[in-house]
């Protein structure tokens, strides 16, 4: 299993749950027409300590070939994509792998 983040780094302060709304929708866009599984989205150093304010998204997925599929996107989010980026300074995507009980005996 994997999770995924979507990272928004924001310069105005201003922007910052515009980002998080514009966010939602893209992620509720890929919940909702290709079962993807729900994401969380979640502000930083606005209202909490941090560096810089930060708009992000993260969710699992079981491979990493699920990201990887560009056909059939949504139209929400082709809507709002371009939105989404023009408010943004980057746009960047994470990749982790969950280290759950079975993968770590299984490399032990």
């Amino acid at each position: 299993m994997f999770l995924v983040r979507r990272v928004c780094r924001v310069g105005n302060r201003a922007n910052t749950w515009k980002v998080a709304d514009l966010l939602s929708k893209i992620c509720n866009a890929y919940e909702e027409e290709q079962n993807r599984s729900k994401a969380t989205v979640y502000i930083g150093g606005r209202g909490t300590p941090g560096k810089g304010i930060t708009v992000c998204a993260e969710w699992t997925q079981e491979t990493l070939g699920e990201t990887n599929v560009s056909t059939g996107v949504p139209g929400s989010v082709r809507e709002n994509s371009p939105k989404l980026v023009e408010l943004v300074d980057s746009y960047e995507i994470e990749f982790y792998e969950v280290a759950t009980r079975e993968k770590i005996e299984q490399w032990l």
